[in-house]
């Protein structure tokens, strides 16, 4: 029985530090960054993330050509935005999107070459916990009793037939 319990522990360590090697991964390749958190940190890099909704009346330039000028706003602050690529399909004002590129501290422009997806990272994480740890524990559960089981049927005595009773009582 303590096979099964090292066995799940093992299984139950390797499932946290695959969550928690994932939580990382998340946080230097997914995550977004708001423009707030833009402008006060000034980040460096050529792939930033920043998530925010396009103003209106800000989006200027030829969508068919990829060159546009548009302002990303977050809560309190808004970011001007130069997109150079490939011509947007769902770039349009008042849409919260992502744009990836690097921020340019000294004309304080974002400068972004693609845009991204805008996933909702929360409603797909509670949908992989609703069903792996149900699923996980019932599985569990069925191992424990299996192995209870085989225990129970190794411990009992071989079956051995009764003897043979005659019509006639002898």
């Amino acid at each position: 029985m303590t096979r099964l319990y090292v066995r799940w522990s093992v299984i139950l360590v390797a499932g946290i530090v695959l969550a928690a090697l994932a939580s990382q991964y998340h946080a230097r390749h997914l995550a977004a960054l708001t423009p707030e958190t833009v402008v006060a940190t000034s980040p460096t890099g050529t792939a930033i993330r920043v998530i925010g909704m396009v103003q209106g009346g800000t989006l200027e330039g030829e969508v068919a050509t990829g060159s546009l000028r548009f302002q990303l706003g977050g809560a309190h602050d808004v970011l001007p935005v130069q997109y150079q690529g490939p011509p947007p399909e769902n770039l349009r004002e008042l849409k919260t999107l992502v744009v990836i590129g690097r921020w340019i501290p000294e004309t304080r422009t974002f400068v972004a070459h693609d845009l991204g997806l805008v996933a909702n990272y929360g409603f797909v994480m509670a949908a992989y916990l609703a069903a792996l740890i149900p699923l996980g524990l019932f599985v569990f559960g069925m191992e424990r009793r299996v192995s209870l089981l085989y225990r129970d049927i190794k411990e009992s005595k071989i079956y051995e037939p009764e003897a043979s009773v005659h019509v006639d009582g002898t």
